[in-house]
């Protein structure tokens, strides 16, 4: 299940369910729920699909760093990662077909989007993960789309400037997740033929975009910005942020698959940080 993902699909609708609820305190809890339950069973669906197309792929070899996989290692059978794929992608679809009856009917295609990424990710004829764009894909489903159609969702009122700024800041935020994946496989993918953005670019990119990413993850905040919530972020920066891009920089191998959980952990405590920033900014609520 790769239970060190999970953070980038909770914490982009944590911190925006608590934005809708300053401004919009009636907002749906109903839907609020549903729409937390589509964005976990898409990344658990997501995380079943990678692997069960990587397996039939052939990507995962005796070469590979990354945390271990239950199908590779023969501890699971495929028809068993079948069942809790089909298992997840139903609770995906019924939370997501509830949330358009709910709402409006143009939130299908949404949600037809989301489906598609599931598979197009790893799968299909232009596999996103396999040709540089796997990055992209990370931005719009773990960032723009969680955030702004969850507003839209939850309130019926389309997103404003400042919830745009802070989608994008979440995405690339998890952005990260990804590089440091693609940092730790550098090796593997150029075997495989796996095209990332790592493997155009070179292996030395991988910590410029780490930083890049995370950079624009935190200025990307400056709406709510104030002195108070300053002293937030750089509390993030300093405890948090900066001591993960050290570890990218200093390990190679296995080592990375520490940091990769802690980068997927820096998304979750990045979200609160923003809720923190929102309550200072807005403290008018209570």
């Amino acid at each position: 299940m790769r239970v060190h993902t999970l953070p980038a699909s909770v914490a982009p609708v944590l911190l925006t369910l608590v934005y809708a609820f300053l401004f919009y305190p009636r907002f749906s809890i109903l839907n609020a729920v549903l729409c937390a339950a589509v964005a976990l069973s898409a990344q658990i669906c997501s995380n079943y699909a990678n692997d069960l197309i990587d397996y039939k792929k052939g990507c995962d070899t005796s070469e590979r760093k990354g945390f271990e996989r239950p199908l590779s290692n023969g501890s699971v059978s495929v028809a068993e990662v079948k069942y809790g794929l089909y298992f997840w992608l139903t609770a995906m679809l019924l939370s997501g077909l509830w949330l358009v009856f709910n709402t409006h009917w143009t939130l299908l295609f949404v949600g037809l989007a989301v489906a598609l990424g599931v598979f197009a990710y790893s799968g299909g004829p232009f596999p996103l993960s396999s040709n540089g764009l796997g990055d992209v894909a990370v931005l719009i489903f773990y960032g723009l789309v969680p955030m702004l159609f969850t507003f839209y969702a939850v309130t019926g009122v389309l997103p404003d400037g400042t919830l745009w700024k802070m989608a994008f800041a979440m995405g690339f935020a998890s952005v990260n997740i990804l590089v440091v994946n693609n940092y730790r496989d550098y090796e593997e993918d150029m075997k495989t033929g796996k095209r990332t953005v790592i493997v155009k670019f070179g292996k030395d990119f991988a910590p410029k975009l780490y930083m890049m990413c995370g950079m624009l993850s935190v200025i990307l905040f400056y709406p709510l910005f104030n002195m108070p919530s300053l002293l937030l972020v750089m509390l993030y920066v300093t405890l948090f942020f900066l001591p993960v891009y050290k570890n990218l920089v200093r390990y190679e191998g296995r080592a990375l698959n520490r940091v990769l959980a802690m980068t997927g952990r820096n998304v979750l405590i990045l979200s609160l940080v923003g809720i923190a920033m929102l309550l200072i900014k807005y403290r008018h609520w209570y």
